[in-house]
């Protein structure tokens, strides 16, 4: 009655769904009305004589800020470990990325400005009683910024393509 031949069925795992996520996209006027990227553009001027800003680093300074100085910029944060995680700083940061005034240099891979960036902050009113709070915190914890700026740029080299794995020392022959 039959041949014999079972019809194949498709291992499990090996199908591929396409899931597709919508997200809004965002434009330059949402910006200009969402006082927590705003403050998140100011937050990054004021890292720019650093050459700009990691965001895992960013992180850190944003919940630094909340937790240490009381200067808080409407992100919440969870931690992951010790690491400070906010999905809003993420949203925030792909959305400056996307409409412009925020880029990652080419070479270090570091948050920082563009010149529209910097030309949206000076068209931009802030309290100044606030600008000046958030520079003088921000000066307070460059310092612990700088720190793990420069062990995630240690990772960052140790994870090149080529870079030495490990050291040996042979004796002999």
């Amino acid at each position: 009655m039959g041949t014999g031949k079972k019809k194949k069925q498709p291992v499990a795992g090996t199908k591929r769904e396409l899931v597709i996520i919508t997200r809004p996209a965002v434009t330059l006027d949402q910006v200009k009305n969402d006082e927590r990227k705003k403050k998140l553009l100011l937050v990054l001027r004021n890292m720019e004589d650093q050459g700009g800003v990691y965001e895992r680093s960013l992180a850190y300074l944003l919940y630094w800020l909340k937790t240490e100085k009381g200067i808080d910029l409407g992100y919440n944060f969870f931690l992951v470990g010790d690491v400070p995680t906010s999905k809003e700083l993420h949203e925030d940061i792909v959305a400056l990325l996307y409409v412009g005034l925020a880029e990652n240099d080419p070479r270090t891979k570091k948050l920082r400005l563009t010149s529209q960036g910097k030309e949206f902050l000076q068209s931009t009113a802030f309290e100044k009683d606030f600008v000046e709070k958030l520079k003088a915190a921000i000066e307070e914890l460059k310092p612990k910024v700088a720190a793990i700026d420069a062990q995630l740029e240690l990772t960052n080299m140790l994870m090149r393509p080529g870079a030495p794995r490990r050291f040996t020392i042979r004796f002999g022959r």
